[in-house]
């Protein structure tokens, strides 16, 4: 009965993982997640410039609006007119000043040439004139082609 009951204990200490093999799974999963969280934050990435994208849209047709309704011909050299009109109960651009924050938390800036203007996001390294930069008349090209 005794020779049982030793058997047993041996049997089920052998039954269990070794350490190496929990360490080769462990490894196997950093791994995987380490693949998964690179996909994960170029989505985030592609995101946030669709976003910034599409804002600048926005904020370019507020300003156009601006320059219509109010009779101006030449385009503002700040952005916070389209959104601070006092009394106004219809803005040119809804969202207050967040409106004018990029998704990676710059503001959108106006470049005025005369009366042309060019809306800007700095991006994501948040540095202005790089290559990484969103642009009004760089979407304006590629809805073109």
């Amino acid at each position: 009965m005794k020779k049982k009951t030793e058997n047993n204990i041996v049997n089920a200490a052998r039954s269990g993982f070794t350490l190496v093999e929990l360490l080769v799974v462990v490894a196997i999963l950093g791994i995987l997640g380490t693949i998964g969280l690179q996909g994960v934050t170029k989505h985030i990435e592609n995101t946030r410039k669709t976003a910034a994208k599409q804002a600048v849209d926005n904020i370019r047709g507020a300003v156009t609006a601006y320059m219509i309704g109010e009779k101006k011909s030449v385009p503002p050299t700040d952005l916070k007119v389209i959104i601070d009109q006092s009394g106004d109960e219809d803005p040119y651009l809804d969202g207050g000043e967040g409106a004018l924050v990029d998704p990676w938390d710059g503001d959108y800036r106006i470049e005025v040439k005369g009366k042309r203007f060019v809306i800007i996001s700095n991006g994501p390294d948040g540095s202005p004139n790089t290559d990484d930069d969103i642009r009004s008349d760089k979407i304006e090209k590629s809805k073109k082609d």
